[in-house]
């Protein structure tokens, strides 16, 4: 069931959107997981403000390296393979620890609890997140993808406010998760068309506010990802297509991966292990896609059809392919997608949502590509 949300609040461009910490009292933290056996609605949302501190150190066995007790991560309800080995237990099988599973709104709540120190892991942060938290050197590195964006998270429109080109936004009321990659697009698109503050509502609510707030007619547009995305459709919703113009644009988007300076030194091994059990259910979805969406569909709480019509949205990299020279690269040789993010950050500081974006350097010393390395073999 939907929760009645309060009502959201506007977007002043003036000051910007809020993508990390900054001086800024933020909103609470991750909330732990409720388990997946029960049907449940979209809810990415409330962090903990702090869940337990660091897990103690693994006993050593013999000569192997330490193995963490518990592993905090911070992920999103989404149409992906993320699902597939969640659901299947593959991130307790390489990491060694219990899983700590913390569901995240959007990527700005993933960043302010890594700067409290309450995550080991953000799974499938989005890479404007990223990108704001390299340029204010929060304690993490960028490790791996889980996909190139593309068209999985695009605008949707209500059929009846009969919005057919940019001008048509004008008055309207459009709702996005602030601090998100979906945020991040919007403003893209506002920019490339020449809207300016006022003439557009732009809303701050999460993914199963936005569906809430859709059903009641309350607003008019959203920029979100699956399965919410879905569920607007399925409502009298159709697609604006923005994406394409937007990458042409520069304002590619990504889902990536991160890990905590803190957990990366003291358990290496279990890096390796998280990155291959993703790769893992990467290579199964592409191997036997039907079964595995059985099992994300059953983690996102949509039907199977639903499943499989939104991870085809995706672009999804292996992780070998992730080492390669157009996108993360390799050490020593950063990849295309390193100049991506220091150019999504220079928008967030013309956007008054950073105060500065330093050069191309910091995002390749922001990204570690060893431990991606180690498990592609």
């Amino acid at each position: 069931m939907l929760p009645n949300s309060p009502l959201p609040r506007r977007l002043d461009l003036a000051n910007g959107p809020i993508f990390c910490v900054e001086g800024l009292a933020m909103r609470s933290l991750i909330r732990k997981d409720r388990p997946m056996t029960e049907p449940r609605a979209l809810r990415r949302r409330t962090l903990l403000a702090a869940s337990a501190g660091l897990a103690a150190p693994g006993l050593l066995r013999g000569a192997r390296a330490a193995t963490p007790d518990t592993v905090r991560v911070g992920y999103f309800v989404s149409t992906d393979p993320t699902m597939l080995a969640k659901g299947n237990g593959w991130f307790e099988q390489g990491t060694g620890g219990k899983i700590a599973w913390n569901e995240a709104g959007s990527g700005a709540e993933i960043n302010t609890a890594m700067a409290a120190g309450s995550l080991d892991f953000g799974l499938g942060i989005g890479s404007s997140p990223v990108a704001a938290g390299i340029s204010l050197r929060l304690p993490y590195k960028l490790i791996g993808m889980v996909n190139n964006i593309g068209g999985g998270e695009e605008m949707t429109v209500r059929k009846a406010a009969n919005i057919t080109k940019p001008a048509d936004f004008i008055g309207k009321k459009v709702a996005t998760p602030f601090g998100s990659t979906s945020h991040f697009r919007l403003l893209g698109f506002l920019a490339v068309n020449h809207l300016k503050q006022g003439q557009v509502t732009v809303l701050d609510m999460n993914p199963d506010a936005i569906v809430a707030a859709w059903s009641r007619a309350e607003i008019d547009a959203a920029y979100v990802w699956p399965p919410a995305k879905s569920k607007l459709l399925t409502d009298g919703g159709i697609v604006y297509d923005t994406w394409q113009p937007l990458d042409k644009a520069g304002y590619d988007i990504a889902n990536l991966i991160i890990v905590s300076d803190a957990f990366a030194k003291k358990y290496p091994d279990a890096v390796v292990g998280f990155l291959k059990a993703y790769g893992r259910a990467l290579d199964e979805y592409q191997t036997h896609p039907d079964a595995a969406v059985k099992v994300i569909a059953q983690q996102a709480g949509v039907p199977e059809p639903t499943a499989m019509a939104d991870i085809k949205e995706y672009d999804f990299i292996p992780l070998k392919a992730q080492l390669g020279p157009d996108w993360l690269g390799s050490a020593g040789h950063p990849g295309k997608f390193i100049d991506v993010l220091h150019r999504t950050a220079e928008f967030l500081v013309r956007q008054r949502s950073i105060a500065r974006a330093p050069g191309p350097q910091a995002f390749a010393a922001g990204t570690d590509t060893s431990f991606a390395a180690r498990a592609a073999g």
